[in-house]
């Protein structure tokens, strides 16, 4: 299951993450419920009826939350995983760009992803299709 291939991946990096084997069926009903609940949608990608990645766009988020903000939507990349050996075969980009299509069919201006900084690989090809960081949070550990 890729979503557990992605949890592995970000654990490496972020001691943090659920443990990989928790994540279950449950995961995709969440992943797809949240996108679909948001008019946005779970993007597949297949060959030959195997998995090669996945990505999950929600849109209209919002920035009220950002009380010092002005009221604006964006689109939101939740997701974005491919399988390991299938990497560098131009997925992930396929997959972004149908995200950034339909987040602009759906009339936002913005497309946001998250991403680990110290995955290298994937900050590397979001600023290669045109991202860049707006914020950056920082922490201490005080342990």
């Amino acid at each position: 299951m890729l979503a557990r291939e992605l949890q592995a991946h970000e654990a490496r990096i972020f001691d943090r993450m659920t443990p990989p084997r928790e994540i279950g069926s449950w995961y995709v009903t969440r992943i797809l419920h949240d996108a679909r609940g948001s008019g946005g949608d779970l993007l597949v990608a297949e060959h030959n009826g195997r998995v090669l990645g996945y990505a999950t766009l929600l849109v209209g988020q919002s920035s009220e939350p950002a009380m010092d903000e002005v009221l604006y939507t964006f689109a939101y990349v939740g997701d974005l995983v491919v399988a390991p050996a299938v990497r560098g075969q131009g997925i992930g980009k396929a997959l972004l760009a149908e995200c950034e299509r339909l987040a602009r069919a759906a009339g936002e201006k913005w497309l946001r992803i998250t991403v680990l900084s110290r995955n290298l690989r994937a900050v590397s090809l979001y600023r290669q299709l045109g991202f860049d960081s707006q914020f950056t949070n920082m922490e201490k550990q005080l342990s």
